[in-house]
Parts: C-alpha cells; sequence; structure tokens
C-alpha cells in the first residue's frame, strides 16, 4: 500500500517538451543588470605596484580598433581618468610614434622613432611587454618585428637578453597580471 501510495505521488516525465504558459512560469533568478562592454580591444598598462613588488601589465578595454596603428596609439596614449585614478600607468614615453605598421601572415613589423631608447633598463623591458602584448592582442599576430626609423634592432627580453628576432609574449614571463588565485599551501609530509 505504502508503495502504491508513493508511486501515486511521483510526476511523470512528459515524452515531449511543453510550453508553460506565461501566468505559471516561476521566477529563476535575479534580472539580468549588467553594463554593456566598451569595445572589444585591449591594451595593456602597469598596475599599481608596492613598495617592494614590481608592476606587471594589466589588461583593459579599449574601443574596437580597425588597424594596428590605431589599437598602438591607444597604448601610446596610456590610462585614462579612472585607470589613472586605479594607480594604473605606462611605461611607453608620451612622444613615442608610429611610423608604420604591417601584418604579414602571424607577424606584425611596427616602425617607430626612437623614444624608446632613452628609458631604463626596466622601464624598457617594462615598455616592450606592454607593446608586444597588446600587439598579439591583434588577430592574428603572434610575433612583433620592432624597428627604429625602418631599422632592425635587437631588443631585451623580459631576462634582459638582447635578441634581434621578432618578439613574442612568451619573451616577457612574469610580466602578466595572473587572475589565478594564490593556491593554499601544501600540508608537510609528516616524518
Amino acid at each position: 500500500m505504502l508503495t502504491l501510495a508513493i508511486g501515486a505521488c511521483s510526476i511523470s516525465e512528459d515524452a515531449a517538451p511543453k510550453n508553460i504558459p506565461l501566468d505559471q512560469r516561476g521566477d529563476f533568478g535575479d534580472p539580468v543588470t549588467g553594463d554593456a562592454a566598451v569595445g572589444g580591444s585591449r591594451i595593456y598598462l602597469l598596475s599599481p605596484a608596492g613598495t617592494d613588488e614590481q608592476s606587471f601589465l594589466r589588461s583593459v578595454q579599449r574601443s574596437d580598433a580597425t588597424s594596428p596603428e590605431e589599437l598602438l596609439t591607444s597604448l601610446i596614449a596610456g590610462a585614462n581618468e579612472d585607470e589613472s585614478g586605479d594607480g594604473l600607468t605606462t611605461a611607453i614615453p608620451a612622444d613615442l610614434e608610429i611610423l608604420d605598421a604591417s601584418t604579414v601572415g602571424t607577424r606584425l613589423t611596427v616602425d617607430i622613432n626612437d623614444a624608446l631608447t632613452g628609458l631604463s633598463d626596466l622601464g624598457l623591458r617594462q615598455a616592450l611587454a606592454q607593446i608586444v602584448t597588446t600587439s598579439v592582442e591583434i588577430d592574428p599576430v603572434q610575433h612583433l618585428r620592432l624597428r627604429v626609423n625602418g631599422q632592425n634592432q635587437g631588443w631585451p627580453t623580459g631576462d634582459g637578453e638582447v635578441t634581434d628576432r621578432p618578439l613574442t609574449i612568451y619573451d616577457y614571463p612574469g610580466f602578466l597580471e595572473s587572475s589565478q588565485p594564490d593556491f593554499p599551501a601544501l600540508p608537510l609530509p609528516s616524518t
């Protein structure tokens, strides 16, 4: 008898989906109220650094760029008012000029003036990391050849080694800010 009572209370499965009238529908969570994103392009700025820490690259949105020059010009312009208020900065000199930019396959070649030559060692590596990581945001770019006044030049990678080959984001490990939370420490094995 108990089995019959339980079986009678169960809900049977419908063979096909059916429409539920509006007046019988329930609420499934809060209504969506998120703000619209402002463009799909990204540039990389320097995050605020603590007293004993280095700045890391943090991506920020920019309006959709239609060319490499447009995106890199936005990078050169630096942080906007809100980003500056959040402590974001740039290592790229304001007088940096893009003389030419062209993409062939996965390589972007950018010709600039000599504004980067006056930067300190760390400042230069941070500026290069900003330029490279912003450049690879352009589809299908994976490599950046950076020239000065039409001439190829060697550039320092993240570890300070100078290379004359096209640069990639893998040349600047540890420069990007991670969104990965710190993992908890593993307990030491008992001895």
